[in-house]
């Protein structure tokens, strides 16, 4: 018939993805998301994916049946025992600034003293002030901390046990009593983020619990905490900014809460 194209010569389409296709695309998306975040509502999910909320929450349900993330009301966190970000990323970043806040510390360490040590790469320097000071019992779930001090300084080093986390250099402890046979002159924190009501938080509930039962053993609290953890949020408490003795940070802190008494009667050590 004149003027119809043969059907073998007709255009055609790409064929379009598969829902199943879809939802892997969306949930792959979605982890993504939490692990650059460290959380996401599911009002937020459903915008971005123009899908319906019920839609989000079997994603995310598939996905935490799949052990990929924690879900919880209204959204999602990531996954207990998965780094928010793995070690080798988080240790490439801001390493000048890290190195500087750690070389803070040199101030507070005398020879003999019983220090715990927190989880995080701002302290894989340590070692560098520790082999000024003799006598020093460390004791920490920080498998590069216990590593680089062992071997590199004089300190005596205490692990403790438990699961290392993936791609990680975390140690997720096991509650026992060995958390409470130690009475620490310091107790050395970080945090994921500091909100500016003055929560200090964690994304890793199993990171939380160890360092909330250390933190009254110590005679003196430390957090440490480049300018880049202010005001970020994440969903579990570790403590509050009115329990920590000494902030050392650098940039200007005082802008970073709501409430200006929030700094009060706490030493602060800004560096840069």
């Amino acid at each position: 018939m004149s003027g119809e194209t043969a059907p073998h010569l007709r255009p055609t389409s790409a064929p379009a993805p598969s829902e199943g296709g879809r939802a892997n695309d969306r949930r792959q998306a979605i982890l993504e998301a939490v692990r650059l975040n460290g959380a996401a509502s599911v009002a937020e999910l459903a915008a971005r994916f123009d899908v319906t909320y019920q839609t989000i929450r079997r994603d995310l349900r598939t996905l935490e049946t799949q052990g990929l993330l924690q879900k919880g009301f209204g959204g999602a966190f990531a996954s207990p025992g998965v780094a928010h970000h793995t070690h080798d990323e988080r240790h490439a970043n801001q390493v000048a600034v890290k190195r500087q806040l750690v070389a803070a510390l040199d101030a507070f360490i005398v020879p003999g003293a019983t220090i715990f040590v927190g989880l995080g790469t701002t302290f894989d320097s340590l070692h560098e002030i520790m082999m000024r000071h003799p006598g020093v019992l460390i004791a920490t779930p920080n498998l590069e901390v216990a590593h680089s001090c062992a071997l590199k300084t004089d300190a005596t080093v205490y692990v403790y046990g438990g699961y290392v986390r993936n791609k990680d250099s975390s140690v997720l402890t096991l509650a026992d009593d060995n958390r409470q046979r130690f009475k620490f002159d310091l107790a050395i924190i970080g945090a994921s983020a500091i909100d500016r009501q003055g929560t200090v938080q964690e994304f890793d509930p199993l990171e939380v619990a160890l360092v909330r039962s250390i933190l009254p053993q110590a005679r003196q609290v430390i957090l440490v905490a480049h300018d880049e953890k202010f005001e970020r949020r994440a969903p579990h408490v570790v403590t509050q900014m009115a329990d920590v003795d000494v902030l050392i940070t650098n940039g200007e802190p005082a802008g970073r809460f709501d409430d200006p008494a929030t700094l009060e009667n706490l030493k602060i050590i800004a560096i840069g």
